[in-house]
């Protein structure tokens, strides 16, 4: 049993106690005033003595009764008292939460009206994250010095099980572990209650509040709120979760039907021009001149180009990562460029330390997807090395090189509309918090370089890498 729940059956008792000596001295007197009433029956000499005793017993019990009863009602008062407080501090918190879209914004204002409406030293919310990592992610009141350190801790079999057989944690044997993992301030831990997030079954995270003067004594109706709060906080962290699922699935559905609106109307267009051009260029060859023919395979040449790019902006509309990952779906370029071109294209892979999350294997994935279609457009290479590489502290590196015939680096005065995908590359690659190095020169052939590093320790939003744990 915590020492929490200790000071509450003490105090319960205590009051049961009370009660309990009221109702003794209640029925002592009632059975002093029996006594009295035989005395006053039967005596004869101290009459008056006995009503005087008889009329103090009376009158004591009057006292006593109103005692207990003004008591009881006071009690009730109060405990009414504190209910209503409990869900006055709920509703305000919930009312300021639900106000939030994003998942980030919604779990801020958590902390900042818990933080307030409580009168915490702090409050802080962690999540799991994948590969079961427990994340800072926010708080209100925390020592900056705290957040500057390293914010995430490894999930052992110890902490899962802790986490998920408790609805609140206060002051027993894994508190005082509990803050030590989270980094936190150790001393008069017994002011800390931790929160586990439980959702169907799921622990999502914990919730840490460290009281300064709770606002509400009775642990039942403190607890209550507690639990409350933290279902209330799962449904709103569930309902971001879903609602930013929903958004992703929309784009993706606006790209999916974009591609196919293309497919069938402007490509289908383009398909039919060629043919139509084609067919024309087979006519005129026997008896038009030189200059006629010419233009003709030129606006041939011209349709045969705005087809395959149509074609890359299709499948560019159409997300080929998804839930595959990003080394299947560099592979699956590569094997189709394979099979178009018969180039020979070398994959070196050493990315199993690499933990990034959907976002930015996407921005890596289009980055790749360019360089492989200039490639396949305007280098005539016969040789393309792919290298993605990763180390343990998330360095990340990728490096695509060929032997074609090259290209002069555009200056920074040139017209922006030169090498527009170079442009999209290097923004992609800022995006990464990485540098883009490309070095090429005429008949020397291309390197391009994408350096950037990924951990929990950097600045990208750890909300993209949500997980749980199951009981």
């Amino acid at each position: 049993m915590s020492f929490s729940e200790r000071i509450y059956y003490e105090v319960k008792q205590m009051s049961n106690r009370h009660l309990f000596n009221c109702i003794s001295a209640l029925f002592i007197l009632l059975l002093s005033l029996i006594l009295s009433s035989f005395w006053l029956a039967n005596t004869e000499t101290s009459k008056s003595l006995a009503l005087s005793v008889q009329i103090t017993l009376i009158i004591s019990i009057f006292i006593s009764i109103s005692y207990i009863a003004l008591t009881n009602q006071k009690k009730q008062s109060s405990n009414s008292q504190q209910q209503h407080r409990a869900q006055q501090i709920l509703y305000n918190i919930t009312t300021a939460v639900n106000t939030g879209r994003e998942l980030k914004e919604i779990l801020g204002l958590f902390c900042k009206n818990t933080y307030e409406e409580l009168q915490a030293l702090n409050v802080s919310v962690w999540l799991i994250t994948e590969n079961n990592w427990l994340e800072y992610i926010t708080g209100s009141g925390i020592d900056p010095n705290i957040v500057s350190q390293q914010k995430r801790i490894k999930i052992t079999r110890e902490l899962a099980s802790t986490l998920i057989e408790n609805s609140i944690i206060h002051d027993n044997e894994h508190v005082t572990r509990l803050a030590e993992i989270l980094q936190c301030d150790v001393s008069d831990d017994n002011r800390s209650y931790y929160l586990p997030l439980h959702h169907n079954n799921r622990t999502l995270g914990v919730v840490r509040i460290k009281s300064n003067q709770l606002p509400i004594i009775n642990q039942n109706n403190l607890y209550e709120l507690f639990s409350t709060l933290a279902e209330q906080l799962c449904n709103s962290i569930e309902k971001a979760k879903q609602d930013q699922e929903s958004r992703r699935m929309i784009i993706m559905q606006e790209r999916s039907l974009i591609a196919n609106e293309l497919h069938d109307s402007l490509a289908q267009t383009l398909a039919s021009l060629r043919f139509q051009v084609r067919v024309l260029d087979e006519t005129l060859q026997p008896t038009a001149e030189y200059q006629s023919i010419r233009g003709i395979e030129q606006v041939e040449n011209s349709l045969d180009e705005a087809y395959s790019d149509l074609r890359e902006l299709i499948a560019h509309c159409r997300t080929p990562i998804d839930k595959q990952g990003l080394i299947p779906a560099v592979e699956k370029i590569i094997s189709r460029m394979r099979k178009d071109s018969g180039t020979h294209i070398l994959l070196q892979k050493e990315w199993d330390d690499s933990d990034l999350p959907p976002n930015l294997e996407m921005h890596i994935f289009r980055i790749v997807q360019e360089a492989m279609n200039n490639i396949r457009k305007h280098s005539n290479a016969q040789n393309v090395r792919l290298m993605f590489r990763c180390d343990e502290h998330g360095h990340h590196h990728i490096l695509i090189e060929n032997d074609g015939r090259g290209f002069k680096i555009p200056k920074e005065n040139d017209h922006p509309g030169k090498h527009v995908g170079l442009s999209i590359m290097s923004e992609r690659a800022n995006y990464l918090g990485g540098e883009l190095r490309v070095e090429s020169d005429p008949d020397e052939g291309t390197r391009i370089d994408l350096n950037f590093t990924y951990s929990s320790d950097t600045d990208h939003d750890p909300l993209q890498r949500l997980s749980e744990i199951s009981s």
